[in-house]
């Protein structure tokens, strides 16, 4: 920068922008306010044709931007220090300030979209509506995971649970058991993709048969996957395994018994192939 020439300063608005973007945190060294007074640095300087624009900003900490200075105080150096100390203390509380605002505009943004969400909700259950509960519920999963899941698992448990009566009215228990199974379904389909195909099985073998014992049926999966691992199975290997010989047998076989003596079979029966 040639002497004489002001560099155009940065407005409040735009630097708030800019550390909103970098979440308050030094892109240099991590750090983040107000542990350190943050700048807004220009990624292509200035004074090599970088332009003032957002694109060419990022946030900065002032020992990133500026560096440490080792020159040695002169006489007025008392003066120029408490100058400098104060006007950091304006920069923390101006900072301060900022992610306050920040945090306001999160919250702002999630009662936005529990709204929406409770919207979407409410169009699939016609007359009835989602209750105080009902959405604390919805906005503990919004907090939890994101927006695309939860509509998704919505989805899921309306084309599920959702029951008519035979004047084609929404039966109010099934209403209720849509909405409890929400968080449910988020959670398993949140899960690895091995844990997600064995509770698919297991909710296949709880609905059809009479008997279900859902500790011991779980272990004994959990032991057929063990088998399969320490045969070499890669885990792509073991979901098409379950998909094309478990999944059947789930949907074929008549009572628990027969499920459990069959499964327990294959893994005694993989324990004793020998690898290649």
């Amino acid at each position: 920068m040639k002497k004489g020439i002001k560099r155009k300063s940065i407005s409040k608005r735009i630097r708030f922008e800019v550390f909103k973007r970098d979440k308050f945190t030094c892109q240099y060294c991590g750090k983040k306010a107000p542990d350190v007074i943050l700048e807004v640095d220009h990624i292509h300087p200035k004074s090599k044709g970088g332009a003032d624009g957002i694109l060419n900003f990022t946030t900065s900490c002032y020992e990133c931007n500026r560096g440490k200075s080792n020159i040695q105080l002169d006489d007025q150096s008392a003066l120029q220090k408490q100058r400098k100390q104060m006007e950091e203390v304006q920069e923390r509380r101006e900072q301060i300030e900022l992610m306050f605002k920040w945090q306001e505009s999160l919250t702002d943004l999630q009662k936005d979209t529990l709204t929406q969400v409770v919207e979407y909700i409410d169009n699939k259950i016609g007359k009835f509506s989602l209750n105080e509960n009902g959405k604390r519920t919805i906005e503990k999963l919004i907090n939890k995971f994101n927006l695309q899941d939860i509509l998704e698992a919505i989805d899921i448990s309306a084309k599920k649970y959702l029951k008519y009566d035979v004047s084609d009215n929404l039966i109010k228990d099934s209403v209720e058991d849509f909405i409890k199974k929400i968080g449910g379904i988020l959670n398993i389909k949140n899960r690895p993709p091995i844990d997600q195909k064995l509770a698919y099985i297991k909710g296949i073998c709880r609905n059809r048969f009479n008997f279900w014992d859902h500790k011991k049926g779980s272990i004994i999966l959990n032991e057929y996957v063990i088998a399969l691992k320490n045969y070499g199975y890669t885990e792509q290997q073991i979901i098409n395994d379950l998909e094309k010989e478990m999944e059947p047998q789930a949907k074929q076989a008549d009572n628990w018994s027969e499920w459990r003596s069959l499964v327990e079979g294959w893994t005694n029966d993989i324990r004793k192939w020998e690898k290649n």
